[in-house]
Parts: structure tokens; sequence; C-alpha cells
């Protein structure tokens, strides 16, 4: 810290008050905001390379009527089409597994004219969806191919709009924390104006009283980031079902998780030292 001749002597910015404090309570609700908004954001971001990936790469036929003969018709040209890397039957009971969730374990499902699915495993950018189309109908009529681009494009838009949400998130809590710190600045400026004045009267220049007044908020900053962003990364790491909520896992590895504490409070710091640093000096050009 700043003082005003040498080692021992009375510090130049008080150590205490309401404005130290202040810096590092906004600092500490900042950073834990900033680690649980990018957490989500690299959630969002995981989850949506992960559905784009298993959803590019698989397909399903749903073949027309219920005989084995149009089956093996639709299999026999799968397996001949370019594009496509596997397809396989699902059996009559995997099928009623897949419908339980939605009729019950109780439904009579083998006395519903359920079709017979194939799933189909896609390589490079798959096979000509019209040609295949128009082959599966003539082999078996009411044989329809689906891959899955009607209901995919919405969630992976959805995945990445969380992502952009929680980063923009991200941005207005660092703008708020910036503000914060700011205000604390001028205020603890305004309230050592008299000490400034005789600073002044006796030679010192505004960039020893800035430095003065910056260095500290900087530490207030860090230290208030540090224990706010060790709070949100031990909340994520201990939430029940390893942070997984409504499908974001929001506690992203012991790696990445330990990466966002240990980032975002040097960020939080250099945040705030230019927001302080803005407004010591704006607010000392305007002191007579």
């Amino acid at each position: 810290m700043a003082r005003l001749f040498g080692p021992g002597s009375v510090p130049l910015v008080p150590a205490g008050g309401w404005a130290a404090w202040l810096v590092i309570l906004a600092a500490a609700v900042m950073a834990f905001l900033a680690v649980l908004a990018l957490a989500a954001g690299l959630a969002a971001a995981s989850l949506g390379a992960e559905w784009r990936a298993e959803l590019s790469g698989s397909a399903t036929v749903r073949v027309g009527g219920d005989d084995d003969a149009g089956l093996a018709a639709v299999l026999e040209i799968l397996a001949g089409t370019e594009g496509i890397a596997a397809a396989r039957a699902l059996e009559r009971e995997e099928q009623s597994a897949l419908l339980a969730p939605w009729l019950g374990d109780g439904a009579a499902l083998s006395e519903l004219p359920i079709p017979r699915l194939i799933d189909v495993t896609l390589e490079g950018r798959g096979p000509d969806a019209a040609s295949l189309a128009a082959a599966l109908e003539a082999a078996a009529p009411g044989s329809v191919y689906d891959d899955h681009a009607a209901w995919r494009g919405p969630l992976i838009s959805a995945a990445a709009a969380i992502e952009w949400l929680a980063f923009a998130a991200s941005a207005l809590v660092a703008l708020a924390a910036a503000g914060m710190v700011a205000l604390a600045a001028r205020a603890s400026l305004a309230g050592n104006t008299g000490v400034v004045r005789v600073i002044r009267l006796i030679g010192g220049q505004d960039r020893f009283i800035a430095r003065a007044f910056i260095r500290p908020i900087l530490w207030r900053t860090g230290t208030g980031a540090a224990l706010g962003a060790g709070a949100a990364a031990a909340l994520l790491a201990l939430l029940p079902g390893a942070g997984n909520v409504v499908g974001l896992d929001l506690a992203p590895g012991g790696g990445r998780l330990l990466g966002l504490a240990l980032a975002v409070p040097p960020a939080a710091a250099l945040i705030g030292w230019a927001a302080a640093a803005v407004a010591v000096r704006a607010a000392l050009r305007e002191l007579p």
C-alpha cells in the first residue's frame, strides 16, 4: 500500500471502511455469479456438441406394413446405399421399451399396429435422402426415412442459445462488477479529499495518488473474487447428481471446474483495476 513517506509511515488510503468491504463483497458476489454462468455456458456447449455428434450420425427408418418381407427388402436397400455404415432392425421388445415411458408399462403394445423401426448409422454426409426415400417407398410402401433434421436443428439451436445467454450473463456480471468497483473507488477518493489536497500541496503528483488508491482496490477485488469463485466451484462440485440440472451437467469435470475457479479471480482483479483506474483518474481531474 502506498504510504506518505516510507516504511512504517501512515497509509495514504485507509485500510478499512465501508468502501473497502463493499469492494470485497461485490467482487465475491460477481465472481460467484460469473463462475455459475460460465459453467452453464460450458455445459451448454458440451451438450450441443454431444447432440450434434450423436444425432448427425444416426437416422431411423419406419417400415411400412408389418410383414417380414418388407423389412428384409428395406434392410437390403439400406445395406447397398452409399452413406450408410450400418442398419439394424429393432426387436419388438426394444420398441416396446422405447414406448413404455409414453404409454405405460401395462399398455397392450402387442395389439397396436406398431411399425417396425430400423436404426441407421450414417457415415460421411449420409445418403441422398430423396433418392433413398423413393427406393424405400418402392420396396415397402409407407416406409419413411427420418434423418432427425426436423428436431435436431431446434435442439442444437437451443443449446447454442443457452451457451450465448450464459456468456452474455458473464459479460453483464463483469460490467456490474466494474461499475461497483468504480463507485467504491470514487467514494474512497471523495472521503479522502483533504489528504489528496495535502499531498498535492507538498508536491505529490496525481499519478502517485492514483496508485495509492488503485492498489488496495486491486488487492480487495482479487481477494473477494477468489472467495466467490471458490464458493461457486465448491457448490457446483457438491451439487446432487454431480451438478446435473435439466440435462445440463453444471459441474464440468474437476479440471475444467478448477480452471474456472483459478481463471475468474485474476480476470476480476484486472476488471477492478481498470475500473478503479478510470474512476480515480476522472475524479482527480474533477478535484480543484
